[in-house]
């Protein structure tokens, strides 16, 4: 059984830092990337969703506080998305880029 890891807000700052993969995305025409303060600052003021792509095993094993999983392969069929259009989305993984 893989137990559930908790981060403190410096190691959740300190994994920001070593995200590559993120991206914020209002709509389909609106898709930038983001740098780890800018992810900090929108998630901590409640300001963007932050969405943890991977499984759901993974995201049990290590994932950043408030951040919510919606695995890619349920992204199509999920109820988890906010229902605001408005809202951004940040969308990340643990991966090795």
């Amino acid at each position: 059984m893989i137990g559930r890891c908790v981060y403190g807000s410096s190691t959740a700052l300190f994994l920001l830092f070593f995200l590559t993969h993120v991206v914020i995305a209002a709509e389909a025409a609106d898709i930038r990337r983001i740098s780890a303060p800018e992810v900090k600052n929108l998630v901590e003021t409640d300001q963007a969703l932050l969405i943890h792509v991977l499984s759901e095993i993974e995201f049990e094993f290590q994932h950043i506080p408030k951040s919510i999983n919606i695995p890619i392969i349920k992204m199509a069929s999920t109820n988890l998305l906010p229902l605001d259009k408005n809202r951004p989305l940040i969308f990340y993984c643990m991966g090795e880029r």
